[in-house]
């Protein structure tokens, strides 16, 4: 058998004249998935939802883990508990998915490590797990959604075949502890509440870098670490908290050479921002392309955005100035990233292209703004926006 998807939304009976069949359904998703697994199953795709949540979390039936030709798994299954199979069987599993569920705890990652050698694709969303250790020679991709953790969830991924880690653990009201030793690793996402005692390794081959924390002020050290890691990232998104406390201290430059590609996720160009701003296009001398993204960071507008000027630029001497390429800027309120803008137009004498994003109440200022006198021939567009909460 090539596959098994089963995708079941239980009910409630009370209302019903005749019981339902699926009064058993715990009994009858079991005996349909040890067929499928009997008729040497490759892929299996489950999304259930029980009705009733009472009692105790269901066994994921062990089975599966011992058949031989299954290669795939996928599992939404809440109010299910996954324990830790048998290590005497070898599995030839290649993606295991697990979105919702329980894992008993970390012996299953254990399992992992040792039993599951072809395994090149690991996603867990939403699992109710605190430790997660795997060290694996096929791992290519390891994957860590978790919006509701409520302790410190600690996780530590070793793999020379590693290329891709994606942590997201945005909204958590908790963090993560992160540990990764991968010295192949070309594509990282870091993203909210991970800041406690990470430990990225070696990352001389990464391509690709999103860094999204959450970090609070007493955490700069650790952030100016992570981003300092980067040294060979090419493609670079940050978020305003993460720009702000690397930058916090003026006087400490991070340094990213081999950056071509930056996107800037901030709100407001506030004064308190600018300066940030400014430290990070600093170390960022080969840089052709320039995303400046606005995204809120408060439902309440910010005022001070007014403080730097025409002349606060040209004193920065930014070495990026000569060769950026391709420029797009989403304006929100004020002058300070309408300067930004006009000092961009004046001196880049190596632009192409530039999209000038702004709201309807700056309309004035780029009037203005359409009338500055650029030094090279880029081809500008202006369009006009509405601010998203």
């Amino acid at each position: 058998m090539k596959s098994f998807s089963l995708f079941w939304d239980g009910h409630s009976d009370e209302e019903l004249d005749d019981p339902c069949f699926c009064v058993s359904e715990n009994f009858r998703i079991n005996t349909w998935i040890q067929n499928a697994v009997r008729c040497k199953v490759e892929k299996v795709h489950l999304a259930v939802a029980y009705f009733d949540f009472e009692g105790e979390p269901i066994a994921f039936p062990s089975c599966v883990f011992r058949s031989s030709s299954l290669r795939s798994l996928v599992v939404e299954m809440p109010h299910t508990v996954f324990k830790t199979p048998s290590f005497t069987f070898s599995s030839n599993l290649k993606r295991l998915d697990l979105r919702d569920v329980i894992i008993q705890d970390e012996g299953f990652f254990k399992w992992i490590s040792c039993s599951c050698k072809s395994l090149k694709d690991i996603s867990l969303t939403d699992c109710e797990i605190y430790n997660i250790t795997i060290e694996s020679s096929s791992l290519e991709k390891f994957d860590f959604f978790n919006y509701m953790i409520f302790e410190t969830c600690h996780i530590n991924i070793s793999g020379g075949k590693l290329e891709e880690v994606n942590i997201n653990c945005y909204h958590s009201p908790s963090s993560a502890v992160l540990k990764i030793v991968a010295p192949n690793v070309k594509h990282l996402l870091l993203e909210g509440n991970v800041k406690n005692d990470l430990n990225l390794g070696e990352l001389n081959y990464l391509e690709e870098a999103a860094i999204l924390m959450e970090p609070i002020v007493d955490e700069f050290d650790k952030v100016y670490e992570v981003l300092s890691s980067l040294c060979s990232v090419k493609v670079l998104v940050l978020n305003e908290a993460t720009i702000k406390a690397a930058c916090k201290e003026e006087r400490v430059q991070v340094q990213l050479d081999e950056v071509w590609y930056l996107q800037m996720k901030i709100g407001s160009f506030t004064d308190d921002v600018v300066p940030a701003v400014v430290c990070l296009l600093r170390g960022t001398p080969e840089l052709c392309t320039l995303y400046i993204r606005y995204k809120p960071t408060s439902r309440n507008p910010k005022y001070n955005t007014s403080g730097f000027d025409m002349k606060y630029w040209k004193m920065q001497n930014l070495g990026f100035i000569s060769q950026v390429e391709d420029v797009t800027i989403e304006l929100s309120a004020g002058f300070n990233g309408i300067e930004l803008a006009r000092y961009i137009l004046e001196h880049a004498e190596s632009l192409e292209k530039m999209v000038i994003r702004y709201l309807a109440e700056q309309s004035n200022d780029i009037g203005k703004l359409k009338e500055t006198k650029m030094v090279s021939n880029p081809l500008v567009t202006f369009e006009e926006y509405e601010r998203s909460i």
